[in-house]
């Protein structure tokens, strides 16, 4: 019992001493102006935005306010990842995550997840990565924010690229990780276009040419980072013009233009040194020393690998004084904490008779404050079991009324089966001998003139219901959905639909697709058929998309018009235009659908799966 107001009475002591120190607006205001100093400096001078952050922290700390408190810590975060201590980022950044989670804002979530991401990238932790930066594009995705949903995209594209560093991989296996990693960048640029943010698009590009350097088409990559090197310029963003310069020195190496690969090298070297971004310059010696070695350059390729190995060796004894001056740090802390507690214990004798009494007397009245707790506690207990008891009745329904869906559904697709292999084995058998005997009349039976075109356009007339039975048959149950899966059948029928129609339909995979269960393919087959179905009869569109995204757990399906739209409230309100059926197939395989559409503007609806890897 003594246990438990003890631990009250420390919750109510805090509450009172946060409540005892309100933050004022002008606390406030110089929090978030320190805030924006330190992202100011964070890409010129570390130490800087570390100062800057380390007083917002300050600040925060003193008004108590969680919200300044998080972003503080996101601050020092970023810094600590400059500096290359990953340990102490990555504090920081779950600290603030702790704090965004209590506050139950989901932006900041995906933020600090994508934070994190990047740290677990930098420690060459790719499964670890790419779970917080999946994580965090779910949310972004939930609240449509395309410009954040670029940059993550992008920073999935940047650890397939980076992934040989993080586990060992063949060559045949890099090649594949750049791939994918350029279908991230292209889906993230064709998302930073639609919003016309400059910023986004020139990180694409940046990036575009880093990893067409990767996949060896150094032409490629020069036109991307050229238009990337043009805009950090004018924006004097020297991080990623050291970063470009170096890697335009790689593509004309690749070229074998020695000449220009060095002048970039060189002017790399220049421009870190003026800047003092000398960290990794060691590489770009390295790599200028490879340069004048091909060009023939023996001279300068044998004083820029001894700068190469000098500014190594340098770096390694500096970790080597530093990991000994941190041992004697931490043996000069500890006889320091020793001394303390010594002189501390005479002062807390003195002080125990006095903080005895006022415990008592504290212990006292939370006694009474714990019986009302306590009571009240009780009444929310009783109103809380009864809440979770309606809550299972209305989960029991749910489950009995999707039980109910999927054994409908089961036993559509199996009549479908069932009809499409009588209609192709039976009536189409039947159809084809018809067509033999007819052929058979002609070949040996004499028939009037007159009755030659009649006959020859009966002929015609059973090929084409004998084709006619063969599409409705295929399209009742594909031959390539069973055999090859789900991103197959819907390349194919989007390319029927593309030779049959007037409209465009295009069909974009990005992921690594691999079969997933049965159900699952046919019911996301049947979705997307129905809402292309739709399309073209009601959206008036001349463009359709389909898009498939397949990862380990999760697919996601997006089918896109640009017909005239609907009004997206009468479908939320049960009056939606034939999507019943596409709702009760997604709620059947525990899914869910998100609508974006306005009048005159075409239609976008994004299907999403999650399931065990």
């Amino acid at each position: 019992m003594i246990r438990i107001t003890y631990f009250i009475y420390l919750f109510l002591f805090s509450s009172l001493l946060c409540l005892s120190q309100t933050k004022t607006a002008s606390d406030t205001n110089a929090i978030n102006q320190l805030l924006a100093k330190a992202n100011r400096f964070i890409d010129l001078n570390t130490d800087s935005a570390f100062l800057y952050a380390s007083k917002a922290m300050a600040f925060a700390l003193k008004g108590s306010s969680s919200k300044h408190i998080s972003l503080s810590s996101e601050s020092l975060g970023n810094c600590y990842v400059l500096k290359e201590d990953f340990g102490k980022a990555t504090y920081f950044f779950v600290e603030a995550l702790k704090i965004e989670e209590k506050r139950q804002d989901n932006r900041r979530i995906a933020d600090l997840q994508n934070d994190l991401g990047r740290i677990y990238q930098l420690l060459e932790n790719f499964k670890k990565s790419l779970q917080y930066y999946s994580k965090a594009l779910y949310i972004y995705e939930k609240y449509k924010d395309t410009l954040n949903i670029a940059k993550t995209i992008r920073h999935i594209g940047s650890l397939y690229s980076s992934r040989e560093f993080c586990e060992t991989r063949t060559s045949q296996q890099k090649h594949e990780d750049f791939t994918t990693a350029l279908e991230y960048y292209v889906k993230s640029l064709y998302l930073s276009t639609l919003i016309n943010n400059q910023a986004s698009i020139i990180a694409d590009y940046s990036s575009l040419g880093r990893i067409y350097n990767k996949l060896a088409q150094p032409q490629k990559a020069i036109w991307y980072l050229t238009e990337s090197l043009e805009y950090y310029q004018k924006n004097e963003n020297w991080n990623e013009i050291t970063e470009i310069l170096y890697n335009l020195g790689r593509s004309y190496c690749q070229l074998k233009q020695y000449d220009q690969s060095a002048k970039y090298y060189l002017q790399c070297i220049d421009e870190g040194n003026k800047r003092h971004l000398t960290q990794g310059i060691q590489f770009v010696y390295e790599e200028l020393a490879y340069t004048y070695d091909m060009a023939g350059d023996y001279k300068n390729a044998r004083d820029s690998y001894v700068k190469y190995m000098t500014i190594r060796d340098s770096i390694y004894n500096n970790k080597k004084s530093l990991q000994i001056f941190e041992l004697e740090t931490k043996y000069q802390s500890e006889k320091k904490e020793k001394e303390i507690l010594s002189l501390n214990l005479k002062e807390k004798k003195q002080n125990q008779f006095i903080s005895i009494l006022v415990f008592i007397l504290l212990t006292i009245i939370l006694l009474g404050l714990y019986i009302i707790l306590k009571v009240r506690t009780k009444r929310i207990i009783a109103e809380q079991t009864v809440e979770i008891k309606e809550q299972k009745i209305r989960e029991l329904k749910r489950e009995h009324q999707l039980i109910s869906t999927q054994l409908v559904l089961e036993a559509e697709e199996i009549e479908r089966k069932r009809i499409a292999r009588d209609l192709h084995d039976g009536l189409g058998g039947l159809l084809s001998g018809v067509k033999l005997s007819f052929s058979n009349i002609k070949g040996n039976m004499i028939i009037p003139s007159k009755n030659v075109k009649s006959f020859d356009n009966a002929l015609d007339m059973l090929d084409t219901s004998i084709k006619e039975l063969r599409r409705v048959a295929h399209n009742m149950m594909p031959e390539g959905l069973v055999k090859f899966g789900l991103k197959d059948a819907l390349a194919e029928f989007c390319e029927s639909l593309n030779a049959s129609l007037s409209m465009k339909v295009k069909f974009q995979f990005f992921g690594e697709f691999k079969r997933i269960e049965q159900k699952v393919e046919i019911g996301a087959y049947r979705i997307v058929q129905e809402l292309m179905n739709n399309a073209v009869k009601h959206a008036e569109a001349d463009e359709l998309m389909v898009q498939m995204v397949q990862e380990p757990t999760r697919l996601c399906l997006i089918v896109q018009d640009n017909g005239k739209g609907f009004d997206t409230n009468a479908v939320k309100q049960g009056n939606g235009i034939g999507l019943s059926s596409v709702k009760t197939r997604i709620d059947a395989l525990n899914g869910r659908i998100d609508i974006h559409s306005e009048i005159g503007k075409g239609s976008e609806f994004t299907i999403e799966f999650n399931f065990k890897a």
